[in-house]
C-alpha cells in the first residue's frame, strides 16, 4: 500500500497513464445498428428480395426503405443484464465483482486493472470499447463529483465539460452515474459509460464501464448490475494519515 501515499490525482496519473492513450474505442469496432454490426446491414432481410430485382435502383430503394423502417431499430432494444457466475477477485482478493458477460480484467499495476481484450463482445452482441477498476487514496476536502471529474479526466484523458452525466445517485461518498463524451476531433467515435466511485478505508475505489452510444441500450443494464455487484473486502489497509505541514518558519524568514 506504500503506493498509494500521495494524493488521489499524482497516484491516479501514474496508474492511468496508459488507460487515456490512443483511441477510445478499437479499429473494428461496430456498434449494433451500425453495418456490418453481428453479420447484418441496415438494409434489413428485405432489401435484395426478388421484387427488388425487376425495379429501378431509386424505385426499389424507396420500396425495401419501407419495408425496413417497419422493423424495430436494433440500437433501441433493451436488454437484461448478464454478469459473471463466478465472481472476480483483483488487488490481492480485496475488490470482488461480478464483471459483464464476456468481459475479463488485468491488473497493470496494483491499483489499476482494464479490460483484457480490446474488442469484447457482450449482452445482445453490443461490444464493450473499454473497461477498467482502479484505486487511489482519498483526498477528504474533495466531494464526489470532484474526484469523479477528476478521475474520469485522468482515465480517459477528456476534461470535465466534456462530460455530460445523467442518473446519477449518490450515497454519501458512494456514488454511480451514467456518462457521455462526444465524438472528437481526431475522429474517435462517441462514448456512453457507466461510472461507480466507493469509499472504504481511506481510499477510493472507481470502476468505469464504456460502448458505442449505440449499444447502450444493449449493455446499460448490464453496466449498471455489474457495478451494483462491487464489494470491497473487510481486510482493505486504512490509508496512511497525511503528513502534517512543516510548522517551523519559512526559509529565509
Amino acid at each position: 500500500m506504500m503506493l498509494l501515499r500521495t494524493l488521489a490525482v499524482p497516484v491516479l496519473v501514474l496508474g492511468l497513464a496508459v488507460a487515456g492513450c490512443g483511441k477510445k474505442t478499437p479499429d473494428g469496432t461496430t456498434p449494433p445498428g451500425e453495418t456490418g454490426a453481428g453479420g447484418a446491414s441496415a438494409g434489413g432481410g428485405e432489401s435484395g428480395g426478388g421484387e427488388a430485382g425487376g425495379e429501378s435502383g431509386g424505385e426499389a430503394g424507396g420500396g425495401d426503405a419501407g419495408a425496413a423502417a417497419g422493423e424495430p431499430d436494433p440500437s433501441q432494444k433493451v436488454c437484461d443484464a448478464e454478469v459473471g457466475d463466478t465472481p472476480k477477485a483483483v488487488f490481492a482478493d480485496n475488490v470482488i465483482l461480478r464483471l459483464p458477460k464476456g468481459m475479463d480484467l488485468v491488473e497493470e499495476n496494483p491499483f489499476f486493472a482494464r479490460i483484457a481484450t480490446k474488442e469484447t463482445v457482450s449482452t445482445c452482441d453490443g461490444v464493450i470499447s473499454f473497461g477498467a477498476l482502479g484505486y487511489f487514496q482519498t483526498d477528504a476536502s474533495k466531494n464526489v463529483k470532484q474526484i469523479r471529474d477528476e478521475t474520469i479526466q485522468a482515465a480517459r484523458g477528456v476534461p470535465p465539460s466534456e462530460v455530460t452525466w445523467s442518473d446519477e445517485t449518490e450515497k454519501g461518498r458512494d456514488y454511480s452515474g451514467s456518462y457521455s463524451i462526444p465524438e472528437d476531433s481526431k475522429g474517435n467515435p462517441p462514448i456512453k459509460g457507466w461510472f461507480v466511485l466507493k469509499e472504504k478505508a481511506g481510499y477510493t475505489f472507481w470502476y468505469a464501464l464504456e460502448t458505442h452510444p449505440n449499444a447502450w441500450n444493449a449493455l446499460a443494464k448490464t453496466f449498471q448490475e455489474s457495478g451494483n455487484r462491487l464489494r470491497i473486502g473487510p481486510n482493505i489497509a486504512p490509508a496512511p494519515a497525511p503528513t502534517p505541514a512543516p510548522t517551523g518558519k519559512k526559509k529565509g524568514k
